[in-house]
């Protein structure tokens, strides 16, 4: 997880007049500030509906011509959820106590006068920072300890082999990074998919731990838990659960459509599912359980090479082959 003072923050400045963006923007990047200038809010909302994830805070001037910063900051807390969350900090020659009450009424977090002193927009800027990261890091923080109830709660259930969830997830983070993924996403991809096994909550003991083969009834009972699983997580509005909901929905779809539970194939299955199908499988095979030994390497890879095309993204097949000692490295740490 990143620490305050290592993250490079991204500030979005809106203001008509170049002195006053050149201005903000030199005392900004002594302090190791990103920091994007605008002339009009026009052009502050096209950039934040196409990079949005990329700021982190907004200087917003009032008077400018055409939009003024009040109506700019009404259309941006009316966006996307993302958007809402920016703080915006209004840099302003109003003064008078109207002014300023319609700044914080229309969704403004702090206003700073013109002209400004460095060090207090410095100050300002380093407040409302603050108080973002660590609402965001305490909102991660419920997201983990909620990941490993529910991950904990099916692991339980389902009576698998001792670290399947662990193992699965940081297969899944592996593969998407080798598929290019950032850090920050491959990390959520490695929690989301921590689930994806939780509708077998849903499957009735006595199918989800017979011992033996299922029959054909069974086996239609046992299969519903991918739908279960994505019902119950997509319910959810935070945007870990609605990944975690897609993996549990579709990790057991297969390439060549013969998958469940929708008969989902090829580029149809999302990218996603088509990761998790490989990590969860990858570990069926390798693990030991109650009624197999774990394969030797071999066979896990002539099975894997077997069903490139069929049941798997080609794609993952030749990551985990080009990159098996990764794999086996996580297997080993994840068996003790």
């Amino acid at each position: 997880m990143i620490d305050f003072n290592d993250k490079v923050f991204h500030i979005l400045c809106v203001d008509d007049t170049p002195t006053n963006l050149h201005l903000v923007k030199n005392v900004l990047d002594k302090h190791g500030y990103k920091v994007t200038l605008v002339q009009s809010g026009a052009e502050a909302i096209s950039y934040l509906k196409s990079r949005h994830n990329t700021i982190d805070l907004i200087l917003l001037d009032v008077m400018m011509p055409e939009m003024d910063g009040y109506e700019v900051c009404r259309i941006l807390k009316k966006s996307t959820r993302k958007i809402q969350k920016i703080p915006i900090i209004f840099l302003t020659a109003v003064t008078d106590i109207e002014g300023v009450s319609k700044g914080f009424e229309v969704g403004g977090v702090d206003y700073i006068s013109k002209p400004f002193r460095p060090i207090e927009l410095r100050a300002r800027i380093q407040t409302h920072l603050k108080l973002r990261f660590f609402e965001e890091r305490k909102l991660e923080q419920t997201e983990l300890e909620l990941v490993y109830m529910m991950s904990t709660l099916a692991d339980k259930h389902c009576e698998e082999t001792s670290g399947h969830v662990e193992r699965v997830s940081e297969y899944s983070k592996l593969l998407a990074r080798l598929l290019g993924y950032g850090e920050e996403q491959a990390e959520l991809i490695k929690k989301a998919s921590a689930m994806h096994d939780i509708g077998k909550v849903t499957t009735p003991d006595h199918i989800l731990h017979k011992p033996g083969k299922h029959t054909d009834e069974e086996f239609l009972i046992m299969k519903e838990h991918a739908q279960a699983g994505y019902e119950i997580l997509q319910k959810s509005k935070l945007p870990l659960m609605q990944i975690a909901s897609i993996i549990a929905h579709q990790h057991h779809e297969k390439w060549d459509g013969s998958g469940y539970p929708r008969g989902l194939k090829g580029k149809e299955i999302h990218i996603l599912g088509r990761i998790v199908a490989l990590a969860d499988v990858l570990d069926a095979l390798s693990s030991e359980r109650k009624y197999k030994k774990g394969w030797e390497l071999d066979d896990i890879f002539s099975f894997l090479k077997s069903q490139s095309g069929k049941h798997f993204d080609p794609r993952m097949v030749d990551l985990f082959m080009d990159n098996f000692g990764m794999f086996l490295e996580i297997r080993d740490k994840y068996s003790q």
